[in-house]
Parts: C-alpha cells; structure tokens; sequence
C-alpha cells in the first residue's frame, strides 16, 4: 500500500472514531519525515486533541482551521453583497492549480480523459495555459495514490535551467527515495528497495560531479533496480511531469528517452504535460524521446470556440463551484446571461482565463454607480486590461527559446494590422496549402493559438468557390480590440443565445445568427485569407529570409 494512503486512512479513521468530519486531508511526504494536514470549519479544539493521539510513523498531523463560506443568508441581491467578495478572493485565490492547492473541483467530462490520465500507458498531455492540464493530473494523481500506486509529482519549472541529463538525475534521486517509504507501509526491506537506495548513492555524486559522468550508464542500472522493487512489492510507479515546455525545446526528447529507458519491461509509466507547440518530443534521427503512436498517446485537452455551446456548459459547471462554495448565487445576480456569453468568447474556452475574466469584469462592475450584475462592457473592460498581463505571459513563456519572444510578439502585431487596420475584421482563414507550404509560419500561428492570443473556430471550412480546398478560420482575442485597444466600425464575431453571431459595430446594418451549419459556415466564409508569408514579410512587401 502507498505510504501516503495508509497515513489518510489511518488519519481518516482517527477522526471518524471521534465523530469529527474534516473538510479535507492531505498528506505530503518528504524524506524521512511525513505530514498529514486536516482542515476543518468546526470543532477545532476537538480536532487538536484528535490529533496529538493520533500517531503516525516519523511523522505528525497537523491542524488547519478554514471558514465555511457556504451561504444560509438568501440570495446574492447584486455584485456589492458581501458574499461576492467571497468570491472574488476565491476566484483569485484558486484560478490556479498546485501540488499544494488542487483544482476547487475536478469537472467530470463526457470524454473521459480522467480514465484515460491514469491508464497504464505513456502518455502527453497538451493544452494551451490554463486549460487545465495540472488540474487532470492532479486528480488522476489522487485516484492513482488511492489505488495504492507510487506516484511522483515533477513541477519541470524549477528544473528549467538544467540540461536534460542533470534534470533526469534529479527526477532519478526522487524515484530513489520511493524506497524510503517502504518501512512505513509495513513492506520489508527488500532487494528492489536496497538496490534503489545505493543507486540513489551513486546518483546523487553523479549529481555533483563536474567531470561530466556518464549518465546513460545508469540508465540499466535503475532498470533493473525499479523492476525488482515493483516485482517485490506489487507496485506501479507513475512519473507526472507538469510544464515540460519550460525545459529547453531541444533537451526534452533526451530527457524523456532517459526516463524512457528505466520504464522498458516495468509497470513504470510517464505522464507528461506541456504547450504542444513549444515541445519537441521526439527526434526521428537517431530516434530519441517518445514516438507518438508507439511509445506515447497524446491526450489533447482544449476546449476551443469550434463548439462554443459545449464549451459554455464546461465553463459554467466549473464556475458553479465557486459560487456554491462561496454562497455568491444565483448566478444571474451576479453575472448577466449576455455577459456570461462574452466571458466564454473572451476566454476562448480556457477556464483560466474565464475565471480571472469573471473576477476582473466583478470587480470593474462594483466601480460603476448602483451597479447590479456584470454586464457585457464590463467584460470587454477587464479583457482589454488582462490582455496586457497574457501579452507579458506570452513573452515569458516564449522566452525558452531564444529570440521567439520577439517573433510571436511581431507575429501578433503583423495579425492585428492585417485585421483591423486593413480588413476591419476579427476573424481570418488560413489555406490547407498554404501551411503546407510555409511550416516555419504556421508553426508561429499555432504559438500564438497556444498562448491564447488566437482562438481556433473552425478547424476544416469547405472553399465554395474551389473543391476540394478547405482551410481553418481563426479569431482574434477579444482583448486586442476592446478596452483600450477598442476599434469601432468593424465586423466582429461574437457569441449570443448558443451561437455565433456577425456583427458590424456602430453600423445600422443587421446582425447575422450563425444559428444553423449552414448559416454559420456562411459567416466564417466572410473572414478574409491570411498570407502566412506575411508574417516574414519586410516593409516593403519582400519576404524576409
């Protein structure tokens, strides 16, 4: 059994003898020493005295007391009651995911990827920021644990200096210390678990050596050491790293074809989450790292505007939890239907950006006189402010690779001229053969779709005019032309009642309802073509080489 999951029943049971109910417990374990964290909203003396009594090996339980926000007081009356503050600091507070401070609540999904995050096989896990990557892995990290498995948590950003064979080293000591908590689950100090910790021994001077040993060589080694200590003990080890797009692009294949290495013929399987633009996971020659379709499955998990009603209903269930756990309802006295419509649009399906979205458009609505709910300006307000922070997160996330800030960020601005100064539209199409044709660009277009500054619409619109020519259809984020960026008199696609809408802002002139498939790949057929060879063309026109 997992050290972790014999410490919470053990802590589980403690309470539920003494008639307590904690709101959760968590257990975290470092090296030679586990901490088991209660949180409760009542009995807080009683849950001292539990656990002072409560005994846990080379480790103790610690007592955290949380208010309850639930609500008995009525409904939320408009945006300045007091239980939207709540839910302000709560949004703020937990938009973002940890090891330390999982997702509020883990949203099911009709496509079952939480089956498919903790099945026995390698796996990638992609998805632009904030779609929700850390959040799945955390969750299969918990059902994973308390099915008795090892499990190891790899947060690649404090490795993202290294060189792929100190980060394997590094993630190498941590698999090594699996062994320590083999005295703690009342398995006995068996072969696998000693050559585990001689290995770590070797490892850790490997570490700190600065004749540049041979890492490879311990790739056998750990082979071997791992499918004894699995053999021994029944085990399965399960290797999550988060954000590998933070490693240097050209050091991630090595290292997952070192990590690769130690799992052949063991129970030993690799999670791995990143930007699928901004990692390069194999290399065909000599073939390094994890080969789609052989080694590994890609697990995609964006939410993108091409079903902007199925991407409505995700968002909304993960905003109802924070305002049940918040007591912020109904809903309707907080945010608009109209504006919940214009959060899902600005956002582009990613529920980070949806919840930061809510608690800035709350709070620029509580600064208008008697303001009631947030309102669709209020959105178009908090995007065109949080554009500034995804633009400086663009910047940074690019930044692993040298020189690509300044592409993207030229990139964007050569989008944003070509749309609004020149077509005076938001939406564009880019030809099936034009990004055959110039890879390097279309490779910059896909950056920019990851870092949310575009939004996919529609992944394969038929060409009426030519058979057989079919091309995507992008969006613009809305924060490049509302708030301070807001441009008038020009055609914008926007998100109403289930559907997608044309509109031309300050004009007499009728909007359109994309409202069946027809009329919306009529709509999308308006967007103009994009040339991607203008995303390396100089002033004058010439492509830039």
């Amino acid at each position: 059994m997992n050290a972790e999951l014999s410490v919470r029943s053990i802590v589980e049971k403690a309470f539920a003898d003494a008639g307590v109910k904690p709101l959760s417990v968590s257990v975290r374990s470092f090296p030679g020493e586990v901490i088991a964290v209660v949180e409760v909203d009542r009995d807080y003396q009683l849950a001292l005295s539990i656990a002072s009594q409560t005994k846990i090996e080379n480790g103790f339980v610690t007592i955290r007391q949380v208010e309850s926000k639930k609500s008995s007081g009525g409904s939320v009356k408009n945006v300045a009651d007091g239980r939207v503050t709540d839910l302000l600091e709560l949004l703020n507070a937990r938009s973002r995911a940890s090891e330390s401070q999982p997702s509020l609540r883990f949203i099911g999904n009709v496509d079952e990827r939480l089956n498919l995050a903790v099945s026995p096989r390698h796996q990638l896990i992609f998805g632009r920021r904030g779609v929700g990557k850390t959040s799945l892995l955390l969750e299969a990290k918990r059902v994973l644990e308390q099915r008795g498995a090892f499990v190891l948590w790899v947060n690649m950003h404090p490795l993202r200096t290294l060189t792929a064979t100190r980060a394997f080293l590094t993630i190498m000591l941590r698999v090594c210390d699996l062994s320590h908590g083999t005295s703690r689950t009342g398995i006995p100090s068996q072969q696998g678990a000693q050559l585990l910790r001689q290995a770590r021994d070797s490892i850790e001077q490997a570490l700190f050596a600065t004749d540049g040993s041979d890492v490879a060589a311990f790739v056998p080694l750990l082979q071997q050491a791992i499918a004894r200590f699995c053999i021994e003990g029944h085990q399965k080890i399960f290797i999550f790293l988060d954000d590998i797009h933070y490693l240097k692009p050209s050091e991630v294949p090595i290292l997952l074809d070192l990590l690769h290495g130690i799992t052949r013929d063991n129970p030993v399987w690799l999670k791995v989450a990143g930007i699928q633009h901004q990692t390069r996971w194999f290399v065909p020659s000599p073939p390094t790292g994890l080969q789609t379709g052989h080694d590994a499955v890609i697990l995609n998990l964006d939410v993108t505007l091409e079903h902007p009603e199925r991407a409505k209903n995700f968002l909304q269930e993960v905003l109802k939890g924070y305002l049940e756990e918040s007591g912020a309802l109904p809903i309707s006295a907080v945010i608009s239907r109209e504006a919940i419509d214009r959060l899902v649009l600005a956002s582009g399906g990613v529920p980070r950006d949806f919840l930061t979205l809510c608690a800035s458009s709350i709070q620029t609505a509580r600064l208008r006189a008697k303001a009631s709910a947030v309102g669709v300006q209020d959105v178009n307000n908090a995007a065109g402010i949080i554009g500034q922070t995804k633009l400086q997160e663009l910047e940074d996330d690019a930044a692993a690779t040298s020189g690509r800030s300044a592409i993207l960020v030229e990139a964007l601005t050569r989008i944003r001229h070509f749309l609004l100064d020149e077509q005076r539209i938001t939406f564009f199409r880019v030809d099936f053969r034009d990004k055959e044709v110039r890879q390097d660009e279309y490779r910059q277009l896909q950056a920019l779709a990851d870092m949310r500054m575009l939004h996919l619409i529609n992944a394969s619109l038929s060409d009426p005019q030519h058979a057989g020519q079919r091309s995507e259809v992008y969006l613009l984020d809305l924060s490049q032309y509302s708030g301070s960026r807001l441009k008038q008199r020009i055609k914008v696609l926007d998100f109403e009642r289930g559907h997608m809408v044309l509109k031309h802002t300050r004009s007499s002139e009728p909007s359109k309802a994309g409202d069946t498939p027809l009329r919306l790949v009529a709509l999308l057929r308006q967007g103009p073509a994009f040339p991607l060879a203008a995303l390396t063309a100089d002033a004058s026109g010439h492509t830039l080489l």
